[in-house]
């Protein structure tokens, strides 16, 4: 609005009501272009741009709609549609409910109250500290502590490390398993909790136990199954077999190749010729004091040698008896 106050000549005043006219002129022309632009230049589509045979012009809008939701948008320009980007400083928002998109590559820096589920983490160095507990993976493995009580778990190559402070606990080679080679208990001790036995079974169980494989062994007994109704097969073993096999078995003094020189390393017992052929043999040894194992490796088997032994020396009895009857008998002949 122009208000003109005092006298003003006619050119004056026309200049001025021409300058009210072009104002007003070029208000309309942007309400206009204001009207154009929110009626006709927005456009929703539940597709991508495509050729729709509407004219477009630069600055049109076409959002890609799921429902009520924008799941993209793009802004026509040169001729074709761009999709619209958005900056990390322009997207600021008080509370994200939900985000749900194949966000392909992302870079980030801190993430704080994340669950992830179902995803591949590939490469580098993963590390979890909560203050308390600690987790650290990567290529060679992982490492689990607890910082306030001292347990460490290291997983490195197939071996499993349970220790506290600086001193192991008990260490797992699963590489083929847990097996005689690959348990080290640096505690020394193996307890049950409830202070029940202790069982090692065959791979799936079922009862079936396995074999212990062990330098010495220190017990306060040994119990072997010979209960009837634990074994099948049950026939008389021949005393005079068993004499004739402790006859053929030769008793000799030795050491291990691995063993030092000390009193304690002296064996004494049967031996196993394995070296020499047959006919060539160093030491002879009954067959029914031999094991062998499923790799063909031969043992002494101990069990069988002591029953051997048994059922010899009953044999021995036997005749000792019969010579002091026949002594006897010889001695009141003489007497006579």
């Amino acid at each position: 609005m122009i208000i003109a106050t005092g006298s003003v000549d006619i050119n004056e005043a026309t200049k001025l009501a021409q300058q009210a006219s072009d104002s007003a002129d070029d208000l309309a022309e942007k309400i206009k272009n204001l009207k154009t632009s929110l009626d006709g230049t927005i456009i929703e589509s539940t597709n991508t741009p495509f050729d729709d045979g509407e004219e477009h012009n630069d600055g049109d809008m076409w959002l890609v709609m799921s429902g009520d939701v924008a799941t993209s948008m793009y802004i026509y320009s040169g001729g074709s549609w761009t999709l619209k980007k958005w900056d990390v400083t322009s997207l600021a928002v008080e509370y994200l409910s939900a985000l749900s998109a194949n966000l392909g590559n992302v870079q980030a820096g801190n993430i704080n109250g994340v669950n992830i589920s179902g995803s591949t983490i590939n490469g580098g160095t993963i590390s979890i500290d909560s203050g308390i507990d600690k987790f650290t993976m990567n290529n060679d493995g992982f490492e689990a502590s607890n910082l306030i009580s001292g347990y460490t778990t290291d997983v490195y190559g197939g071996l499993i490390t349970l220790s506290k402070g600086n001193t192991g606990v008990i260490s797992l080679d699963t590489s083929n398993g847990i097996n005689s080679k690959g348990l080290s208990i640096s505690g020394h001790t193996i307890a049950c909790d409830d202070s029940g036995a202790l069982y090692l079974e065959k791979q799936g169980g079922g009862g079936s136990v396995t074999d212990i494989h062990a330098a010495d062994v220190y017990s306060n007994g040994t119990k072997l199954k010979s209960a009837l109704s634990a074994k099948r097969d049950v026939t008389d073993y021949s005393p005079d077999e068993a004499l004739s096999a402790v006859m053929n078995t030769d008793v000799k003094k030795w050491r291990y190749k691995d063993s030092d020189n000390s009193a304690d390393s002296q064996h004494i017992g049967p031996i196993i010729d394995d070296v020499n052929s047959i006919g060539k043999k160093s030491a002879s040894i009954a067959n029914d004091m031999i094991s062998t194992d499923e790799n063909g490796n031969y043992f002494l088997n101990e069990s069988n040698t002591i029953s051997i032994l048994l059922a010899a020396l009953k044999k021995s009895n036997q005749r000792i008896d019969e010579l002091s009857y026949r002594i006897a008998q010889l001695e009141r002949k003489n007497a006579q």
